[in-house]
């Protein structure tokens, strides 16, 4: 029973490990047209498979966590009652899939002084709409 306890407790540590950012995120600025610009400085070259986790990283970031920087000020998450991340469950497989529907909410640039830096565009306002469409979360005109 021990072993098996520790044995556990040993993949517990090693998947938090390996699923622990190696990049800071900061939010650079609100762009235009409703995007967040997200600078993502990353210590090695990316590989496409980490590109594109960053990427979902960045969408999660603004679901889930917000942000707060000097220039964009404090962004609160999308999803701020426990029903919005309840909802989102039953789709976040769908929407998070390879070339699945996150991939319209994001564009990425490489900054060419410094190929470790990634801009990382979310168009946070077409996200907002399409979970409003999905009935993930309520519109925010709701009840005017």
């Amino acid at each position: 029973m021990k072993k098996n306890v520790l044995i556990l407790l040993i993949l517990f540590v090693a998947s938090c490990a390996s699923t622990k950012n190696r990049y800071k995120m900061n939010c650079v600025s609100l762009a235009n047209e409703g995007y967040v610009k997200l600078q993502l400085d990353h210590p090695t070259k990316l590989t496409k498979n980490e590109l594109e986790n960053l990427s979902k990283d960045a969408i999660h970031m603004i679901l889930y966590l917000g942000y707060t920087s000097k220039e964009c000020q404090t962004q609160k998450p999308i999803f701020t009652q426990t029903e919005d991340r309840e909802n989102f469950k039953k789709i976040e497989s769908n929407f998070f899939s390879k070339g699945g529907i996150w991939t319209t909410f994001i564009r990425s640039e490489i900054n060419e002084n410094n190929e470790n830096e990634r801009i990382v565009l979310v168009s946070k306002d077409a996200l907002r709409q399409y979970l409003e469409e999905q009935k993930i979360i309520k519109s925010l005109t709701n009840g005017f």
